[in-house]
């Protein structure tokens, strides 16, 4: 009696175990939940007009499309502001992959004659440059990538 209840809670620990290992399978290790519960005494506000006119007078999002590239199994999506420059920090970013690149390469190569904007999208910082000036930076660091662009 004592041995088939001992061999039933070792069956039951083992799925147990293997269900756990499936978890951590499905499951990064690193990732977390971060579910604030909403207080007892929490009565919804009416939105207010100042508020409601100001919300839709935001300035749209300086990123206005993006281009997928793929080059030799790494793949990204490259932002596009309304002008058509580039984020020169994610192409440089990308080209690491493949070369190494300077940590200063990038503030080297922008000069005061060069048009460009400093903005700060999705908590990276971004540093919009023209297309052709983007070229000669990846031809200079990657030259397969500034064949793609």
């Amino acid at each position: 009696m004592f041995r088939k209840l001992l061999n039933t809670l070792i069956r039951w620990a083992k799925e147990l175990w293997s269900l756990f290992e499936i978890i951590e399978e499905v499951v990064p290790a690193g990732a977390t939940s971060s579910s604030s519960p909403i207080p007892a005494t929490y009565q919804p506000q009416p939105i207010e007009t100042k508020r409601r006119s100001r919300w839709f007078e935001q300035p749209p999002s300086k990123v206005a499309r993006h281009r997928y590239i793929e080059l030799d199994g790494f793949a990204e999506n490259f932002r596009i502001d309304q002008r058509g420059r580039y984020d020169l920090l994610q192409l440089a970013k990308f080209a690491e992959h493949f070369v190494w690149i300077c940590q200063d390469a990038v503030e080297e190569f922008i000069d005061d004659s060069m048009d460009y904007d400093k903005d700060f999208i999705e908590g990276r910082h971004v540093l919009w440059l023209n297309k052709a000036d983007c070229i000669e930076f990846c031809y200079h660091q990657y030259s397969a990538l500034a064949d793609l662009l």
